[in-house]
């Protein structure tokens, strides 16, 4: 078995404490991946990267081959819930897949020319350039999803502060007033009908490029783009944006998990080890999602992007 998955053999506690270790983050990751709709490679990518000694492409495809996996089960728990927007989520893929597909050629090639590999403060330019677009978008992100979460944690508690107050009117009014209610909340809330304007499917387009091109130059699966946009643009809940976010990770991953492999920079023994654990993880995760308050999914995202910027930056940051 050993000989077969050798790359464990590079952990820094040994083969068998690797092979506990991949398939115990994968099992966070994927838990943690289908709360979030975001494809869980922002820990993925600098876990491999740091603690496998892998280059940032290799990082790329080990955590992309994991998505599909992960992102199919926890489609199922939200397919049984009827939480997926099907429109939306395929308008998305019309640019996002081929873009993934263009980067991954580019980005994998890149790391392998003479200038990719050129010695950068210590460490080769291809992965000093990563470093720094990695941690400049997933911080920027971090904190645009923690403003966020505090707008809807106010919005949510002055509806529920609304809501305690109509106990104390007459029943006639109660019953007025729980209709104006109900009617605001379906407006907050609900899935308007979707209406394929010239607007409405340029932006998409637009945000599927990004989409694609942040999933293979990073791992990330481009959730962190399409599930503010299903929530703000689209109106969706957030637990519908993640649902409809998981569609694209898993075809965008899947089919740039397979270019990948045939530039030759896909260890999939560690993908493999670490799918099982996110397939548990995953349904878990996914489950928990389909409860959370509004804003508990935003609160969330932003810690643990914040949280792996900071790791990130100390483990691979050239020492001066």
């Amino acid at each position: 078995m050993e000989e077969t998955f050798q790359i464990f053999n590079h952990f820094v506690w040994g083969f068998w404490p690797g092979i506990f270790v991949v398939f115990g983050v994968g099992f966070f990751v994927g838990l943690l991946a289908s709360f979030l709709g975001l494809g869980g490679g922002f820990i993925y990518t600098p876990f491999f990267h740091s603690f496998f000694h892998l280059t940032a492409v290799q990082a790329v495809a080990v955590s992309l081959a994991q998505m599909p996996v992960s992102a199919l089960s926890g489609l199922y728990v939200y397919f049984k819930n009827d939480k997926i927007r099907w429109k939306q989520g395929f308008l998305l893929l019309i640019t996002s897949i081929p873009t993934a597909q263009y980067a991954a050629l580019a980005f994998g090639r890149f790391e392998d020319t003479t200038l990719g590999k050129q010695l950068y403060y210590g460490i080769p330019l291809s992965e000093f350039v990563y470093l720094i677009l990695f941690t400049i978008f997933l911080g920027i992100l971090a904190v645009y999803n923690l403003f966020s979460a505090f707008k809807k944690r106010k919005l949510y508690f002055q509806n529920l502060s609304l809501e305690n107050q109509n106990h104390v009117v007459t029943q006639e009014d109660t019953q007025s007033r729980a209709d104006s209610k109900t009617n605001q909340t379906s407006v907050s809330h609900s899935i308007p009908e979707f209406h394929f304007t010239n607007r409405s499917v340029l932006i998409v387009l637009f945000v599927g490029i990004f989409f694609g091109l942040f999933s293979s130059l990073f791992g990330i699966g481009g959730g962190f783009l399409a599930v503010p946009l299903f929530i703000y643009y689209f109106r969706m809940s957030p637990v519908e944006a993640v649902a409809t976010s998981f569609l694209g990770i898993f075809l965008t991953s899947f089919g740039t998990t397979v270019q990948f492999l045939i530039l030759g920079k896909l260890h999939w023994e560690l993908a493999l080890i670490g799918s099982f654990g996110g397939i548990f993880g995953a349904r878990i995760g996914s489950l928990k999602a389909v409860k959370a308050k509004p804003y508990t999914i935003l609160f969330v995202t932003s810690f643990f992007q914040f949280l792996v910027v900071t790791w990130y930056l100390v483990m691979k940051l050239p020492k001066f």
